[in-house]
């Protein structure tokens, strides 16, 4: 058994095997490629496996910064397959990126544990971190859903002026970009518990815009005369027939007016045309209103997340997630 470097030419599929026994929205592999290759100026990024006896690879650890984050703030993850765990894999991944963040003079750490892992909490609580927030997922059959009892919400949308389409219909260039990273910042600042600062457009443009799941036809818009008032992003997932709705967001002034449950409509269409069987999304458990409108649509409620922080003092690390 041993601890290295992450290879992206030859790990990427394994290191989903172990993302997805931890994700309830599937992580493909060329999200995973995705990771590697997204390295700009500013962007720090250090990620490790464990291998067993015979070299497969059955665990993964990584340690980020954003290059718009405050300085010291890494996100930090490991986790193992779990015929894995017990073995003390995840306390060497660990100890891994300890050294690191150390030598990186790292001051605060996020990470994030499953509700429903009870092995990770407690890991998590014994190295110092805490809950800052409670997120949870839930999934939609798009095969058996009626947006009949819906349509008298749609026209109404529509008889207010406001238009929803996506970013295709802009034509995707430049200035729709930056029309959709604006409506994004803006509705994203009301997110429960979303403090971070706004992603800079060029990250966006390179880090959303250009990767693989951006289809702009999945990006939904909604659009009072030439303003652009609120955003439904949609992830295909062909692999596994199944799509996540990353994002849905209106401004202020807008809201309690039925677009945000437009652009869901749309957004599950979209799914569904695109041969999704299963849209999942995810939602700050302390944020009423979209939760009501979810389970409004039919949403089934799934085990989530706790979100967790911890400050580091003289630069003492360790990581949340698996079992030591």
């Amino acid at each position: 058994m041993s601890i290295r470097l992450a290879n992206p030419g030859t790990d990427v599929r394994s290191i989903a095997d172990v993302v997805n026994a931890y994700e309830l929205a599937p992580v493909e592999i060329d999200m995973v490629k995705q990771w590697f290759d997204y390295m700009p100026p500013g962007r720090i990024a250090h990620r490790t496996v464990a291998t067993d006896e015979a070299g497969l690879v059955v665990g993964y650890g990584a340690a980020v910064h954003e290059a718009w984050w405050p300085e010291g703030e890494f996100y930090v993850w490991v986790g193992l397959l779990p015929e894995a765990r017990g073995r003390g894999l995840g306390r060497r991944l660990a100890e891994d990126a300890q050294l690191f963040l150390k030598q990186r003079g790292a001051s605060l750490l996020t990470s994030e544990v499953r509700d429903d892992d009870p092995v990770s909490q407690r890991f998590a609580r014994h190295n110092g971190f805490e809950v800052t927030s409670h997120t949870f997922s839930s999934f939609l059959s798009t095969e058996a859903f009626d947006e009949t009892p819906f349509r008298a919400t749609l026209a109404g949308v529509e008889f207010q002026g406001i238009r929803v389409c996506s970013v295709a219909d802009f034509g995707d260039g430049p200035e729709a970009r930056r029309a959709l990273h604006e409506v994004n910042a803006l509705t994203s600042r009301d997110i429960p518990g979303n403090e971070g600062p706004d992603m800079p457009f060029d990250v966006f443009e390179t880090w959303i815009c250009g990767s693989d799941w951006y289809r702009p036809a999945g990006q939904l818009i909604a659009v009072d005369k030439a303003r652009w008032v609120g955003v439904c992003a949609v992830q295909l997932l062909p692999q596994s027939q199944k799509a996540y709705n990353v994002m849905t967001g209106v401004l202020r002034e807008y809201r309690g007016r039925g677009i945000a449950l437009a652009l869901k409509i749309m957004a599950i269409r979209y799914a569904r045309e695109h041969g999704a069987r299963v849209l999942y999304t995810s939602n700050a458990s302390n944020n009423a209103a979209m939760v009501a409108l979810n389970r409004k649509l039919g949403y089934q409620p799934q085990p989530g997340k706790y979100l967790l922080a911890k400050s580091v003092i003289e630069a003492q690390t360790s990581v949340a997630q698996v079992e030591a």
